[in-house]
Formats: structure tokens, sequence, C-alpha cells
């Protein structure tokens, strides 16, 4: 029963004390709220950076800012503004001292430190004012002069008017733009059209700068708002001309295009025809209509079928295959094609990517670079014939010392059996020259062929007789070819046949 008793006394003590601690504390807060404290004053109480306890004009204060904030960095939103010198971050109670804060308007907030609890009070200037009112007072009239030095040093030209195209406001940027076009015709710089029911409009005009020399473009936007126009100009100038230089850019393309032999035709990014030139007409036989309708490069390549400008494929899957690959290999730069046509002419037709997704084709009549070609290679197939048929042997060597043909008689002559097979093409002076030097008798002709053969300038044909093991005479005539290749021709002696050549 003792020990129960004990027990009993302790707890009730315990619960004594708490309850003393409790009511002392709320008295502590009440006297420090209460202290040097005038009835229109706004106080709070900061507990470690946490707001514990605040006079009820203090919480309209903080109502009205950050959602209510209940620390030291909703007060600090709220006052930071109006007192410059107010700590960001909550201060250290152990170190700091009272102090008094002042603000533009002649307010004050006083910081005191007590115990473990940081004390702010804002007193006003005029004791008599209601502290919300001034505090809300103070901060729209920082928040206009703010908004107020933002619009007058933004570089854009800032101006608000009446309904009667009266000027009420301008910014500086206005007012220097004023000054650079030096008498303008009216009050107002812009000539304006604007709506009658008041809705955004946008213009585009222009200013000669008298003091500078120079006309500037400037986009208007203009907006009704609380019975006045405002207008916002943005310079353009540059914008203007790069504009104008794309355009002569284009018109010089243009011009330059038109004396273009060759047939052009530019798609964009979505395959339509943009640009075409005066040839493409000509090579296609597409009329200017049809291609003035900026047709998609699919129906552009089906025209060419139907007019049978390209070559005819097997069947429709094939020629939709056919364009597949064109298109695909014309993005990656490698489509360059030869259509033979039915009506005998030959395109060169080439694709080439360009930024953006772009796409364009050149089409070339080669046909007479083709019938020459042709008819070069005839004329060279004849020659070949010719001296595969001569008597006498012919080794050919180009201006490297390479050979390039010879004969069925040289390969007779010397026994080289590999000229027979290859027409030895690909094989050196010095390689066979060793050869024509170990079939014969000691001879300083070979060395001066193989020099010979490889200088470029001062050449002129020479003749020699060499001999060979067997006993009979060669005669070797050597002579220059118009593009420094060496023609070597061997025969017995007793022919003439060299001497012809």
């Amino acid at each position: 029963m003792n020990m129960l008793a004990i027990y009993l006394w302790a707890a009730m003590f315990v619960c004594t004390v708490s309850i003393l601690f409790w009511a002392l504390k709320q008295v502590l807060l009440v006297r420090l709220a209460s202290r040097d404290t005038l009835a229109n004053d706004a106080y709070f109480l900061f507990d470690s950076a946490r707001l514990v306890k605040a006079s009820r004009a203090g919480r309209q204060l903080l109502v009205a800012t950050e959602e209510g904030a209940e620390d030291w960095a909703g007060f600090y939103a709220c006052f930071g503004p109006r007192f410059d010198s107010l700590p960001q971050l909550f201060p250290d109670i152990g170190t700091q001292k009272d102090a008094i804060l002042h603000s533009a308007d002649g307010a004050i907030l006083r910081l005191q430190v007590v115990g473990r609890y940081l004390r702010m009070t804002l007193v006003e200037a005029d004791v008599d004012a209601n502290c919300f009112a001034a505090h809300r007072l103070f901060a729209v009239t920082k928040q206009m002069r703010q908004l107020h030095d933002i619009c007058d040093n933004m570089p854009d030209v800032i101006w608000r008017t009446t309904q009667e195209d009266r000027s009420i406001w301008q910014n500086q940027a206005y007012l220097s733009l004023r000054d650079a076009v030096g008498n303008p015709r009216t009050n107002n710089l812009f000539d304006l059209i604007l709506p009658e029911d008041q809705t955004t409009v946008k213009n585009r005009q222009s200013l000669y700068l008298s003091r500078q020399k120079k006309t500037n473009w400037y986009d208007i936007v203009s907006i009704w708002s609380q019975n006045f126009w405002t207008h916002y100009a943005v310079n353009i100038t540059e914008i203007i001309k790069a504009e104008t230089a794309q355009r002569n850019f284009v018109q010089t393309l243009g011009k330059t295009f038109a004396e273009m032999s060759v047939g052009l035709a530019v798609f964009d990014q979505n395959h339509r025809l943009v640009l075409f030139n005066p040839a493409l007409i000509d090579l296609t036989s597409l009329g200017a209509d049809f291609l003035s309708e900026r047709p998609i490069l699919t129906h552009f390549f089906n025209q060419l079928r139907e007019n049978r400008i390209m070559p005819e494929p097997r069947n429709s899957s094939a020629w939709r295959q056919q364009l597949k690959e064109l298109i695909s290999r014309s993005n990656e730069g490698a489509y360059c094609a030869t259509w033979t046509l039915p009506n005998g002419l030959t395109y060169r037709v080439r694709g080439r990517p360009h930024p953006n997704g772009a796409l364009a084709f050149l089409f070339e009549n080669i046909s007479a670079e083709i019938s020459l070609t042709r008819k070069f290679r005839a004329k060279l197939d004849g020659l070949d014939t010719i001296i595969q048929n001569l008597e006498p042997a012919l080794i050919v060597f180009d201006a490297l010392g390479q050979i390039r043909l010879s004969n069925p008689a040289y390969a007779a002559l010397w026994a080289d059996s590999e000229a027979a097979v290859t027409n030895v093409k690909g094989r050196s002076i010095i390689e066979v020259s060793r050869s024509w030097q170990t079939a014969c008798l000691p001879t300083p002709v070979w060395g001066d062929l193989r020099d010979y053969a490889v200088t470029l300038e001062g050449r002129e044909r020479w003749t020699a007789l060499v001999k060979r093991h067997g006993g009979d005479t060669l005669h070797c005539a050597v002579s220059p070819l118009p593009d420094n290749g060496t023609m070597v021709c061997f025969q017995m002696t007793g022919s003439c046949g060299c001497e012809a050549a």
C-alpha cells in the first residue's frame, strides 16, 4: 500500500508540473506579444524559423501572401520586398542582436530576441494607419514601379493611345525612336488602321530614320484593353533584309535556270514540285499548265511514263518498285541513270537531296554525246581490227611505260604466249624489254628504249637493228604517240612494213 501511494503521489506531481509549465508558457507568449505593441501593430513570434504566434493584423498580412505561410520563408516573401535589410534566411538566435529595420515609406520592423524566440513587430510611420492597408499599398506601389521599369526598359517599342488615337504613354524605346525619326508627320509615329470592334490587329509599317539615314521595318500588334489601345512594335528590319536577299537569290537562280539546257525539277519536303525551268518542258513534253499545278513527285513521273519519256517497265508492279527505288536513291544522293527512250533519244537523269527533305532532279539530253561516243568506239574497234591484222609486230606503251595493246604478230615473233592470251595489258616495258634482251645479242637499244618510253618531252622517231641469237636481224622502229605513249614495231630485215607505219 505504501508503494502504491508513493507512485500515485509521484504521478500527481508530474501532472501538476506539466500543467504549470504549459500555463507559464502561454503567459510568457502573451506578455511577449503584448510587450511594447500598439493596437494597430502587427507582430510575429518565431521558434526556430517556425511561426508560433501572430497578432490578428499580422495574420491578415500573411494570409494575403503565399497562402498564409507559417514559416520564415513566408514571412520573408511578405516583408522582404519592403525591408531590404531583412535576412532571407532565419537568423542565428545565439548571435542575433536586437535591431530595427527601416523601409522606404518610413515604417519600421523591430527584431527582438527573447530567449529561444524571435519577435518581429511591424510599426507603420503613421500610428493611426491600418498596417494591413499600408503594407498592401506599399506592395502594390512597388509592384507598379517594377512593372513600369520593365516596360520602360524593354527594347521593343510600346505606347498607349485613346480610341481617338491620342497618345497617353510611351516607353523609352518609343521616345528614342521618335528622336531618330526627327519630325514625325503626326503626334504618333505610326499611321495605324484600327478596327472599330476593338479586336486585336497586326500591322507592318516602315519608318525612315532621318538622323541615321536608313529605313526600319516594324511588326505592330495593337490590343484593346481597359478603354485604351496598347501597341507593341518589334523591329524586323533584319528579317526583311533576309527575305529580300532570299527573294533576289531565287530570282537570280530562276534567271540562271531559265538559260540552262538541262531540265530542272525541284520538289519540297512534301514531294511537291516547287521549281522548274523551261528546259524541263522541252525535254519532257510536260505542259506548263501541268507543271504550274505543282504535281507531287509520283504524279510527275507517272506523267513522264505516259509521255514515253522514261524506259517502259515490264509491268505496273515493276514500275512501282522502280519509282520507289528512284526516290529512295535520290534521298541518299546516289541516283544517276541513263534513259534510252523509244524515240531514240538518250537522257541522263540525276537525283540530288537538298536540306529539309527537298529533292532536285536534273534531266540532260546526252543523245549527241552518246552518238559521238558510239562513233568513236566504232572507229577504235575498226583501228583495233586493222592493227590486229597487220603483218609487222606491234606493241604500244602508255606514258607510264605500261603496255596498252599488241597484235598477234608480236606474240608470234617473240613467242610470247602470255601476250597471245591476255594481249599483255598491264605489264611494263621493263619486264618485256628484258625478255627481248635475253633473246638478242648485247645491244644498248633496250636501255635507250626503256628511257625513251617514260620521257615526256623532246621525243623523235628513231630506228635500230637488233640481232637475235638465232641469227636473224630485226628492224626496230620506235615512234612517239600524241598522248605521250610509245609504239614499237618489229619486222624482219628486208621488209618495209615498219617504215610505212
